[in-house]
């Protein structure tokens, strides 16, 4: 019978594991912690792996699997993903939203001429979405890619919802809305602009088959403090930030107040500057450490000269000759921490005080604007005015109904909403094609243990994060131009080698033409816990094989024979170890701890569990106890002998 060994040889190219560079370790570990962090699961390592070897359109088809919105999310997502990168324990996380931006920027410049292509419809089920907001315009995307017919109301005169009527260009550009919009709408989904539907039911009386209300939070909440309504100067801050969008570009007033502490709060103060106002307060009712806005708006809102005060709440709208003149306002303290841990805001009394100001914008909050609905419709309503769904799959009380984005949850982010349509459409397909949906939609499938290949931690050399490049100060003034820029090809790079690599292999497949061995890492599916599966691909340009012939490289491609792979780890051959305890002094990683033998003598004991790999006991091991076992492997017999055999 052929050796397997003698195979490999024979081919030129030795498989010995345990012969390849010592430069990663494998090991099981949950998904990398940014990606379990991003609403949307975009896959944030893939992408930077991609970006590092400076594959930028590859990394971009990446984030667009799940995320159709890179130029948006690259610009305003609120990047919970870098809150939860690693690489924070060792100097700062990686500059994740300024590298998605990046690609999609670098898409801009290089891919002109290149169009989308129409999808073919395959199903006959026609599916109607009220809204085109970032959840809207998701849900479309992916229900049109399954094959269906697909049709967006909107009531606003443009698509996009709040993500255009509600962010100011210098934060997100209209063509960088537009661009998104116009993708979706390539690939055959119906957009139709300035249509309010005003009977729902009647979309399922005219052909549609199910309906996916995505109305978005529009409608301001109101103070409720004295004076409110009784003068002119007072508009909530969706009304102010929607007009400013739709072109009017005057100046709302000398003296300007914006109550709360999000990012429709330090949006409208920072618009009003650029407008023209002369001095811009904000008003927050807690400290800065709670306040809500994205910390790099707030700093660049005080350095644009945004006066800030916080632990102040309004207390009663002051006017004269029909006109706001000013704001009585409290002083305020936080309590000690309530059982839920937050702390809350206290007046202090006796510390009242007055602001002068012209214009008033409370920016507090908002809620879905259900003015659509006839009075005697039957959805189930939250007493938030937001829609009351099925968690998991998003079916309304009605059948064919479904809801999402922030038409149920209240105001949040475009990668909330994004998530949220993805859910939707997965709920909407598995209605039309007769599925249960009481069998709950999985997460993503992205927070199952899996295989990972990362870099030994004693390898990272402390470097900090890019820094993103901005207008200055002055350039800023009088006008809306976009504040943040673009990293350049070579920060981008640089940048993106700093990830760590941390959580499981990806299944890019982009090592195979870097590996020197042309060794693939695919899955860790279909073993136990213990075992960790990996499945060798060659390329069959450089081993090109004929059908008469068993080529042991492209026969594993097809057969898909696993290898069970150890995790790198350091052993003891306990009858060299004298015991001396060197070993256990190293370890970095605690892995070492001195117990006694069988014989009574002290010995060294590795935990494989803790160990790293890193060889450190090996290279001090006065008696060459230790070793560094990179890789064991076990071939799974049966198949090959088998396939030997013939």
């Amino acid at each position: 019978m052929t050796n397997i060994d003698d195979i490999i040889d024979r081919e030129g190219v030795c498989l010995k594991i345990a012969e390849i560079d010592a430069k990663f370790r494998i090991k099981k570990i949950d998904s990398s912690p940014c990606r379990v962090a991003c609403p949307a699961g975009v896959n944030v390592k893939a992408y930077l792996g991609l970006i590092a070897l400076g594959k930028f359109e590859q990394a971009l088809e990446v984030v667009k699997k799940t995320n159709p919105f890179p130029g948006i999310c690259g610009r305003i997502c609120t990047y919970p993903c870098e809150s939860e990168c690693r690489r924070s324990e060792i100097d700062e996380p990686i500059a994740i939203r300024a590298l998605k931006r990046f690609i999609a920027d670098y898409e801009l410049k290089h891919a002109k001429g290149k169009k989308t292509k129409p999808i073919k419809r395959t199903k006959r089920e026609k599916i109607a979405i009220i809204g085109s907001g970032p959840a809207g315009l998701t849900a479309a995307n992916d229900l049109i890619r399954s094959g269906y017919s697909v049709t967006v109301f909107e009531a606003l005169p443009v698509a996009g919802g709040m993500m255009t009527v509600g962010i100011p260009a210098y934060r997100l550009p209209k063509e960088i809305i537009q661009i998104g919009i116009d993708t979706i709408a390539t690939l055959g989904v119906k957009i139709r602009t300035n249509t309010k539907i005003t009977d729902v039911d009647s979309l399922l009386n005219s052909g549609y088959d199910a309906v996916f209300i995505a109305i978005g939070a529009h409608k301001g909440l109101k103070l409720n403090i004295p004076g409110e309504g009784d003068y002119k100067g007072l508009i909530d801050c969706t009304t102010f930030l929607k007009k400013v969008s739709f072109g009017d570009r005057n100046k709302p007033g000398k003296i300007v107040i914006v109550i709360g502490g999000g990012n429709s709060a330090v949006d409208s103060a920072r618009t009003a500057l650029r407008l023209g106002s002369d001095e811009v307060h904000i008003l927050y009712r807690r400290s800065r450490r709670e306040m809500p806005a994205d910390e790099l708006e707030i700093n660049d809102a005080e350095l644009e000269g945004v006066k800030i005060h916080y632990l102040v709440a309004p207390v009663k709208i002051l006017g004269k000759d029909n006109k706001v003149i000013g704001l009585e306002c409290i002083k305020m303290r936080l309590s000690e921490p309530d059982d839920s841990g937050r702390r809350k805001p206290v007046p202090i009394e006796g510390s009242e005080f007055v602001i002068d100001a012209d214009i008033v914008i409370p920016a507090i909050s908002q809620k879905p604007d259900l003015s659509f609905l006839p009075r005697n419709h039957d959805f189930e309503i939250s007493k938030w005015d937001t829609f009351e769904v099925d968690p998991y799959t998003f079916a309304t009380n009605k059948p064919g109904f479904f809801a999402g984005g922030d038409a149920v949850t209240g105001p949040k982010t475009v990668i909330d909403a994004t998530a949220a349509g993805h859910r939707a459409a997965k709920s909407i397909d598995r209605y039309l094609s007769g599925k249960d949906l009481k069998e709950r939609i999985s997460e993503g499938g992205f927070g199952e243990r899996e295989l990972e290949l990362s870099f030994v931690d004693t390898m990272i050399e402390k470097k900090k994060c890019v820094q993103v490049p901005k207008l200055t100060l002055q350039e800023r003034r009088g006008n809306f131009n976009e504040v943040e820029l673009s990293l350049t090809e070579e920060q981008a790079i640089e940048e993106a080698k700093r990830c760590l690599r941390c959580g499981p292999c990806m299944e890019c497949v982009e090592c195979r033409p870097d590996c020197d061995k042309k060794l693939i890492v695919l899955s860790s599916t279909g073993l136990t816990e213990e075992d960790f599966l990996i499945r060798i691909h060659w390329a069959p340009e450089q081993f090109p094989v004929t059908d008469n012939s068993w080529n042991g490289f492209l026969c594993w491609q097809r057969m898909e024979i696993p290898v069970v792979v150890d995790p790198v780890v350091c052993i003891v051959k306990e009858d060299f170890c004298r015991g001396c305890g060197r070993c256990e002094e190293v370890c970095e990683y605690s892995a070492i701890k001195m117990v006694k033998g069988e014989s009574g003598v002290f010995i060294a004991n590795v935990d494989q569990s803790i160990c790293r790999g890193c060889g450190i006991c090996a290279a001090i091991c006065p008696s060459g106890a230790m070793m560094a076992r990179h890789f064991t492997d076990k071939w799974i017999s049966g198949v090959i002998e088998e396939k030997l055999k013939q």
